[in-house]
């Protein structure tokens, strides 16, 4: 189906009409007319499906002949007199704005070759599984990377959200060096919390400030960030869009491309309404040129330096095929092949994926099963042809705690028989009592998603004006379980625990199968567990998942989630593992805390409950936990492997310490308790308390059950052939910083007995946050914060990636005051600076902007442009306020506009008691009349309904300035100016000259999102009216315009109005500023008074005039000794504060009652530089004085330490 609302609404609505007239009249004629006219609608729209994208295969873009260019270049010079003076700058304002608007370089595109749609087909861009399956294949289970099946377990990297990758590198030397090691500390951090994936979004506009002008260096080299990727072993997502997500200012098009208005952004000619548009298909094969050139040699199936490429799959677009409020999709026919084909001629060779569907609307909704319905009746007559696919279709889920996954809807929507589930976007609770995102992570796991992406678990950080309008206003609040200075949170902890439990039993749940999804008969010589339950729990809470036996050499790729498989049996020397993912959650507060997980063992007796034995043991803090059954310790050995029958402990990591050993760490008892069952009789030794009985059961086989006591501790458990397992018990604190050291995908290896190692995990330290551990045992602190003992697992000594890690000078480098000694533990302190209180700043000054030295430009009305001869003379009706151009149209798309109006009144010209001035802005306007500050006013909405109904649509209309979708014109304003306005003398000639000065600042450009073609909505001043007042019988020639029942029209070709702003299509960065032409001054500066307030730290109270206009500020920071102290700035007060560190624009505090909190430097995330020089520049409005006083107090205040910045926030 094409897709769009108004050619259904046109085919439907007659239709519907006609059959119900046949219905009342029974007209036989009607009958045939109806029967004619259903049959040419549906060719029409057969038609219309087939050949109304316009696709080509071949986009041929040439060039205009310069003499052509010259012909449409109008004349700008003109006699040197005043009106012509004023003419030339009136023309000069119209071709700057011609030359944002048109087609840069007169590009043309040629339509050529056969139609897209005809080439192009899901098997001709299928990723290609015969050649690159032995690097990475994939079944509708998981992703098998060198034939080992792994989880995808990822967090979104925005790499351009990186203060000092912001930076413009001709301006700071060693950018590039900087930016490496503040990349190389987020992803460390990010692997440190059990991540192994990234997924990267590609941004547009981050590259290309300009038309045919691209950026791959410094802050923005991409090659350099895959090459780091691929050195810490971190798989990546890349998402080249060009649509990268909601949440970006413009949807990630650059700012040269949303100003050419003649160019259809996502193909949108209305909002829901689609038209192909071959240039802007030809912008997005550009696009592709450039980020495709970086991304090759760096994919996961080419072997290269680092072992292998770090890329597993591509991204196209984001949200394409989204649905509008009927149920219908927006996507056009050949959008995807389009972009899918231009990815494989670019040898991008890794899978494509799609993240089209949301769930659960557009699985489970009536509109869409009933448009799913309807297509394929059409696509089973021919009259539509197939829809395209992508290798993989992935989804996006909200708050999958709250509402459950049904993986068999998922599977058959998203193709899931013979492809994994992937959640691109998992999304948290957006509500501050919604679900954490353990609980995300945790119950996505144990419903079978083994692919997923956390978009929001790094806060995002508000850089810049790169966020869209609902972030920048600071409307959209999103849940993060890391701070933007890399402070954990008790959620960031508990998830990080959740992800290292599943890691350590990787290799039975990434290809595992619910228990019961299909037969299951065991012919094994060992007893093997076959099912389990909770008591006090319903079967809901306690998901069974069992692994799926596969080759590691040859994994299968037509498993079918609906295809009837075989029974699997398992080998005298192989077994099936169990995981059992508990909710307990459900239990009321005062229930009692131990449970009875019962456990049903295959071939043996059963009781009365239908378990053969059960173990007792607790859930930890977080109320929930993921046990094991059927656990082989050291398979890969050849010897006889120790069996983990049964377990209620959780294990939170497993380290390979030899082949025939490995190394658990456990919680001790008051934590979590819990006993292990093992398969056969074990000897236990070490200095923890524990008791060992053994049992026998089924097939006269014998069970050791290994009950530790409370209290930290070591012990270790061997088998009679020689393998054996030593289990740490460690207490809270150590669970809460507790990182791991996973072999990585490029790192394995095969071993002598021909299988591949195992993806266990190598070391582990705890101790404090901020370590970070790598695959070949380095050790190394990212923020050293305080001293503290660190305790690392490994069987050899660990490699020191910091001066600051030093051996404990109080123990033995084997003794740890818990553990006691250990050959695998290895001690040692960290040696950092204190954070210091910061207690004074230098070169504390301030100054003001004036306004007449800003680069003023004539800002043209519709009478203005009437007298031009540019508008029809004849249309009294038009809107003459409104401004002939937008902000945009100009290239001001920072965050402010400057407007200023100059008006010369005279008492004769006063026609009422009040004059008014009526506004009409996007978002923010502060006005000042000759010097007055006369408040402002904001026009901004907030959408609360869904994006896509017929309810958001009603509501944007209702509300203007909505943050996404239609915004109607409405939402003026009217300021009465009276008493701030000047008049003359009646001797006077000229009359007073009042001066109006209006500061509007938007909050972004529209996303372009969920079918809205709201890139290009007005923003800064749309449309201005004076009243009181006019100029009738003054002398000058109104004779072509004047109307004298029209008066207000000459009021507004009187009155003189200018712009200003800064052209961020001429900025190395076009994200890095706030719309002010002087905000990069230097002269102008003088001293200030501090007014320090009383705190520890470094304070002043600042008096903000609101009459003064816009005031600056800018001072020094003192070096301090730890370079990894984070710096905040808290700022408290009612006016508007953006904040610069070094020439960066990091934030922007908005006129409330609460403080804002901006990370300055330091923290895990590095800063720009070792001299921090910060700016601030403010402005208020007059309501918001302090009592009695003519200013506005703001607070400023430094804040160095992370329980300081904790206890502000809070």
């Amino acid at each position: 189906m094409a897709g769009i609302l108004l050619e259904s609404g046109m085919v439907l609505v007659p239709v519907a009409c006609a059959a119900l007239y046949v219905i009342v009249t029974s007209n036989a004629l009607l009958t045939i007319f109806l029967i004619v006219a259903a049959v040419t609608i549906s060719a029409g729209m057969r038609l219309r499906y087939h050949y109304s994208s316009g696709a080509q295969t071949d986009l041929v873009i040439t060039h205009d002949h310069p003499t052509a260019q010259a012909s449409r270049q109008r004349s700008t010079s003109r006699s040197s007199n005043e009106a012509d003076r004023e003419e030339h700058e009136f023309r000069q304002t119209v071709n700057d704005a011609r030359d944002h608007c048109s087609n840069a370089g007169n590009e043309i595109v040629r339509r050529s070759g056969p139609l897209l749609s005809e080439a192009v087909t899901c098997d001709s861009t299928k990723y290609d599984m015969e050649l690159y399956g032995s690097a990475l294949s994939y079944d509708h289970r998981c992703f098998y990377i060198c034939g080992q099946p792994t989880w995808i377990l990822a967090a979104d990297f925005d790499y351009w959200r990186i203060p000092v990758a912001f930076a413009e590198s001709e301006k700071m030397a060693g950018i590039s060096e900087q930016a490496k090691d503040a990349w190389k500390r987020a992803l460390q951090q990010l692997q440190s919390l059990g991540f192994n994936t990234v997924r990267i979004r590609f941004h547009w506009g981050f590259h290309s400030p300009s038309k045919g002008q691209y950026d791959f260096s410094g802050g923005r080299d991409v090659s350099a960030l895959l090459d780091l990727c691929e050195q810490l072993g971190i798989l990546v997502i890349a998402c080249i869009g060009p649509f990268i997500g909601d949440d970006v200012q413009g949807g990630g098009y650059p700012f040269w491309l949303i100003q050419r208005d003649h160019i259809r952004l996502r193909h949108l000619w209305r909002s829901n309404v689609k038209v192909w548009d071959d240039q802007f298909a030809a912008a997005e094969a550009e696009w592709y040129d450039k980020i495709s050139s970086m991304l090759a040699g760096h994919e996961v199936v080419v072997k290269n330096s680092h072992g292998r490429g770090c890329i597993m799959a591509v991204q196209l677009e984001n949200h394409l095929s989204a649905r509008n409020m009927l149920g219908l999709p927006l996507a056009l026919h050949d959008e995807t092949r389009l972009l899918a084909r231009m990815a494989r001629e670019r040898v991008l060779r890794v899978p494509l994926v799609t993240n089209n569907l949301v769930w659960p609307s557009s699985f489970l909704s009536l509109t869409t099963r009933l448009w799913t319905t309807i297509e394929k009746k059409l696509r089973a007559y021919r009259l539509i042809k197939e829809p395209y696919h992508a290798d993989i279709s992935g989804f996006t889920i909200r708050d999958i705690a709250k509402d459950p996954i049904d993986m068999d809807s998922i599977a058959r929507v998203t193709r899931g028989d013979n492809s994994p589930m992937l959640a691109l976007e998992l999304h948290g609770s957006h509500d501050k009592d919604g679900g954490s995102y353990s609980d995300q992570i945790e119950t996505a796991l144990g419903q079978g998603l083994s692919a997923f992406s956390l978009p929001s678990f790094f806060k995002r950080q508000c850089l810049g004006n790169l966020d869209s309008p609902l972030r920048a206003s600071g409307a959209d609040i999103v849940n993060s379980a890391v701070d933007e200075d890399g402070s954990l949170s008790a959620d960031s902890r508990s998830s990080r625990l959740v992800l290292h439990a599943a890691r350590a039993l990787e290799s039975l749940l990434a290809a595992s199968d619910p228990v019961g999804s299909r037969p299951w008969i065991l012919r094994a010589r060992r007893p093997a567990v076959r099912g389990i339950s909770v008591n006090k729990l319903s079967q809901a809470a306690v998901q069974v998942r069992r692994q799926w036996e596969y080759s590691s050499t040859a994994p299968s790729l037509k498993k079918s989630l609906y295809e009837p498989e075989q029974p699997v049996g398992v080998d005298e020397n192989n077994q099936l593992g169990i995981v059992a993912f508990v909710d307990g959650r459900e239990l009321p507060a005062d229930s009692e805390r131990e449970l009875a997980f019962l456990f049903s063992l295959a071939d043996a007796p059963i009781s009365r409950t239908g378990s053969s034995f059960a173990l007792t043991g607790t859930l930890g803090p977080r109320k929930r936990g993921i046990f094991a059954a059927n656990l082989l310790v050291a398979e890969s050995s050849a010897l006889e492997p120790l069996v983990l029958a049964a377990s209620s402990k959780e294990i939170y990591a497993r380290l390979s310490l030899t082949q025939e050993s490995e190394a658990w760490i456990c919680a001790e008892e008051s934590v979590q308790s819990g006993q292990l069952f093992f398969l056969g009789e074990c000897t236990v030794s070490g200095h923890a308390e524990v008791e060992v009985v053994s049992v026998e059961h089924a097939k006269d086989s014998k069970f050791s059950f290994v009950i530790p006591k409370p209290g930290p501790g070591v012990f270790r458990v061997s088998s009679n052939a020689g393998v054996s397992v030593t289990v740490l018990l460690v207490d809270q604190q150590a669970l809460d910083t507790l990182v791991v050291a996973y072999r990585t995908y490029n790192r394995i290896t095969t071993l002598s007995n021909g299988s591949t190692q195992t993806a266990l995990a190598t070391a582990a330290a705890w101790g404090t946050d901020g370590l970070s551990i790598s695959g070949t045992n380095m050790v190394d602190i990212l923020c050293p914060s305080d001293k503290s003992e660190i305790v690392v697992v490994s069987q050899q000594q660990p490699q020191l990636g910091s001066t600051k890690l030093l051996p404990n000078p109080d123990s033995d480098i084997h003794v740890t005051a818990d553990l006691g000694q250990h050959d695998i533990l290895w001690n040692y302190v960290v040696h950092s600076e204190q954070s210091e209180a910061i207690t004074s700043v230098s070169g504390f000054e301030r100054r003001t902007t004036s306004w007449d030295n800003l680069p003023w430009k004539l800002l043209p009305t519709m009478a203005d442009l009437e007298t031009m001869d540019e508008i029809n003379i004849m249309s009294w009706q038009r809107d003459l306020g409104t401004f002939a151009y937008q902000a945009a149209d100009l290239g001001f798309n920072a965050s402010h506009v400057l407007y200023r109006c100059q008006v010369r009144l005279k008492p004769k010209h006063v026609t009422s008691r009040r004059i008014l001035l009526q506004l009409n802005v996007r978002h923010r306007c502060t006005l000042w009349v000759n010097g007055t500050n006369m408040s402002g006013h904001q026009t901004f909405h907030v959408q609360h309904s869904r994006p896509g109904t017929v309810s958001s649509l009603v509501e944007s209309m209702r509300n203007p300035g909505a943050s996404a979708g239609a915004d109607r014109w409405g939402g003026t304003f009217t300021f009465d100016v009276t008493n701030a306005m000047r008049l003359s003398s009646a001797e006077d000639e000229e009359g007073a000259l009042n001066e109006v000065h209006i500061v509007v600042e938007s909050f972004g450009a529209g996303t372009q999102a969920n079918g809205n073609n709201d890139a290009r909505t007005p923003r800064g001043l749309i449309s201005a009216y004076w009243h009181g007042f006019n100029f009738v019988g003054e002398d000058h020639d109104d004779s072509e315009i004047h109307d004298h029942e029209h008066d207000k029209r000459t009021d507004q070709m009187r009155a003189k109005w200018e712009i200003c702003g800064v052209d961020v299509t001429k900025m190395f960065n076009p994200y890095n500023s706030s719309g002010f032409p002087d905000e990069t001054a230097q002269a102008g500066w003088t001293a200030a008074v501090e007014h320090p307030l009383v705190l520890p730290e470094w304070s002043t109270r600042v008096q903000l005039n609101v009459d003064a206009g816009v005031q600056w500020l800018r001072w020094q920071l003192p070096a301090t000794k730890n370079d990894c102290q984070p710096v905040h700035l808290r700022i408290r007060g009612k006016a508007v504060v953006y904040v610069w560190v070094n020439g960066i624009l990091l934030s922007k505090h908005r006129p409330s009652d609460s403080d804002s909190l901006v990370l300055l430097c330091g923290g895990c995330r590095g800063h720009a530089g070792s001299q921090d020089s910060v700016k601030l520049m403010m402005y208020g409005w007059i309501k918001d004085l302090d009592t009695n006083k003519n200013s506005i107090p703001i607070e400023l205040s430094l804040v160095s330490s992370r329980e300081g910045a904790r206890h502000s926030k809070d």
